[in-house]
Parts: C-alpha cells; structure tokens; sequence
C-alpha cells in the first residue's frame, strides 16, 4: 500500500497515526535520528486505510505485539518546517493504546529491528517518566503539555510552529 505522503520542492505533506502505551507511569516513545528528541510509535496512513486500522497495524509492526486502542485523544493540524526545511503540513491521530501482549514489550528501553516495506529500520525505545517529562525534548511540543496536565480528554488542534 502507499503512504498518504507528498511532496512539492519546498513542501510537504503527511498523514500520520502516533500511539500513546502507558505503563506505571511512562510513556513508550522512540529516540529519533538526531539522538536528542523523542517522538511516538506510529506512522504514516495507508491509501484507502483509515486512522484506527493504521494505528493498530503501525503500532503491531513498531511494538511487535497487537494493540487494543483505549481512546482517541487528538487530532492535530500540525505546520512546521521541518529538518529538510520543507514547510510540513502534517495531520495526526492520537490514540491511547493497550498492548495485547505485554511480555513482547520490555519495561527497560530497548531496540527493535523493523522491515517497514523492505527498509530496514532500527527503533530505539525509551520509557518517559511522566513526572520527568520537560526533561524530554518529546516531539510535538504540544503533547508535553497535554500530558503533564494529565489531559486525556479528546482535543481537536491547529498548531503552527
């Protein structure tokens, strides 16, 4: 199947689907290219997919175990200018998520392996306390905030950074 994903030469546009697992009071998110920031299991929509079916495929492929989806949290109208300087124009579903299957996923940080439609793509986790979130530079900024607040409450958000 194709992403829902395009590009012009200065633009950009996704469709994408993020996954909150919460377990003991963290938060399971991936360490990002740049080592610095962190972001949330998930990905990009399939043509023809709809939001729930693609969180619970991404989050299957990233986690490697099924999820039950517990609450949809968000939709965010995100524009930014991203690391190739491509002005991003980005929709996105939040969803809090419960894994099936709990012994699949390690309660340390730790790093998976994913043939993501023949790239092999190498995910390193790391648990958030969420007591100790502003530590975390956690991409969107927007989420911190919404979490510190304990704010599980369905949001409907344009964000223009």
């Amino acid at each position: 199947m194709k992403d829902i994903e395009f590009k012009t030469e200065t633009q950009k546009f996704k469709y994408r689907v993020n996954g909150l697992v919460i377990n003991n009071g963290k938060l399971l998110t991936l360490l990002m290219r740049n080592k610095t920031s962190y972001c949330l299991p998930g990905g990009h929509v399939e043509l023809g997919e709809d939001s729930r079916s693609a969180i619970i495929r991404e989050m299957e492929e990233e986690i490697n175990t099924s999820v039950t989806i517990d609450k949809e949290i968000a939709i965010v109208e995100n524009f930014y200018i991203d690391k190739n300087n491509f002005n991003t124009h980005e929709i996105s579903y939040y969803y809090t998520v419960i894994p099936n299957d709990w012994s699949q996923i390690p309660i340390t940080d730790y790093t998976r392996t994913e043939n993501d439609k023949g790239e092999i793509k190498e995910h390193n986790f790391v648990w958030i306390d969420l007591n100790n979130i502003n530590a975390y530079d956690l991409k969107p900024n927007y989420l911190k905030q919404k979490l510190q607040n304990n704010n599980y409450n369905f949001e409907h958000l344009i964000i223009k950074e």
